[in-house]
């Protein structure tokens, strides 16, 4: 049963059946009758690896947040796409945290447990690793690892982002064997010493690919490996579906990301964002909305707003873009700043 609030009256006497036709917050029931191919794919990886902007490229619609700050994704997202009468259904799922991250950055409970859940919903998993990171390309995530260690018998395959970013390309095959430990799909990688003990990650991948999910070099082979993996069964979603959370949460998740992408350090996670207002129509083929964000003092809002507003402007400039790309139709939105203590003082772009 689907459970949609907009704040508008003009959407009481709207077709249900058109609401379900764009956003789902669950399932369909009129859906299941139909057969056809489907995969769902755990999108899996360390904070920032770039798991959602992977998904966002492969089902060309920017429906999952993301930034340049770790955890910007706080709880599993599905995203879907329909291609050669197949059915992606993308379990985004947060980095892996431990507790103590999670008290940094003030994460949801739900974050602990995100992971775990969409890999029990996988059919195939998609782990993300970041190979332009100095520190960490060589060797994958142990917390990551562990996840995917447990759960062995569902099909697993890697995937290199920001390849772009090596200068040199030559380092490619030794990244590749410190992160399957030499073994792809059970076979040994060529030329590689039978008598080291490669320890630094996962030897059950079935495949590898390099990528850029930034620009889109390499997405369309993960694409095809997965309609290729794809089984005939129920449909979970309606084909023009394409994510099962309602446009508000997609929305306060958009200006969330894009806080985090425009302030320093811990800054933005201790902002708390609201959709006050939301409005569809249909018939001018854009959306209204404005969004309340709330600061804990005054000092950070100023500082937030910068000079004459100027940052809150351009904050607003790039959310307003993210949601065209999303709901790919006009969008007009407002920003507020409210002091959580004085909640009259306020800043409106």
């Amino acid at each position: 049963m689907y459970t949609l609030v907009l704040i508008p009256l003009r959407f009481k006497n709207r077709s249900p059946n058109l609401l379900r036709a764009l956003y789902s917050s669950q399932p369909q029931q009129e859906s299941k009758k139909d057969i056809g191919k489907v995969v769902n794919v755990a999108i899996v990886g360390a904070p920032n690896a770039g798991k959602s902007t992977l998904i966002n490229k492969i089902v060309d619609r920017k429906i999952c947040a993301a930034s340049n700050k770790v955890h910007t994704t706080t709880k599993m997202v599905r995203a879907m796409c329909y291609d050669k009468e197949t059915q992606i259904v993308f379990l985004d799922t947060p980095g892996v945290v431990n507790m103590k991250e999670k008290k940094k950055y003030k994460l949801p409970e739900s974050m602990l447990q995100a992971c775990q859940k969409s890999l029990r919903c996988a059919d195939v998993i998609g782990l993300v690793h970041d190979v332009s990171n100095r520190w960490t390309k060589n060797y994958l995530n142990t917390d990551v690892v562990k996840m995917v260690e447990m759960v062995k018998e569902i099909p697993s395959f890697l995937i290199l982002n920001k390849v772009d970013v090596l200068k040199s390309k030559a380092q490619l095959l030794t990244i590749i064997r410190n992160l399957t430990n030499g073994i792809i799909a059970g076979n040994p990688i060529p030329n590689t010493d039978k008598n080291s003990k490669l320890e630094k990650g996962y030897s059950y991948f079935s495949d590898v690919f390099q990528v850029s999910a930034l620009n889109g070099d390499g997405v369309g082979d993960i694409k095809q490996y997965l309609i290729n993996n794809a089984k005939i069964r129920k449909l979970h979603y309606s084909p023009t579906e394409w994510s099962d959370q309602t446009p508000e949460r997609l929305i306060e998740e958009a200006v969330r990301a894009k806080f985090l992408d425009f302030l320093a350090n811990e800054i933005p996670y201790n902002l708390k964002i609201h959709l006050e207002y939301y409005d569809e129509i249909e018939e001018e083929d854009r959306i209204l909305c404005s969004v309340a964000v709330e600061c804990p003092s005054e000092r950070l809002a100023r500082l937030i707003s910068g000079a004459g507003g100027g940052r809150l402007q351009q904050i607003k400039s790039h959310v307003r873009n993210d949601l065209m790309e999303m709901f790919k139709k006009t969008v007009i939105i407002g920003l507020k700043l409210q002091v959580k203590s004085k909640p009259e003082i306020e800043n409106v772009v």
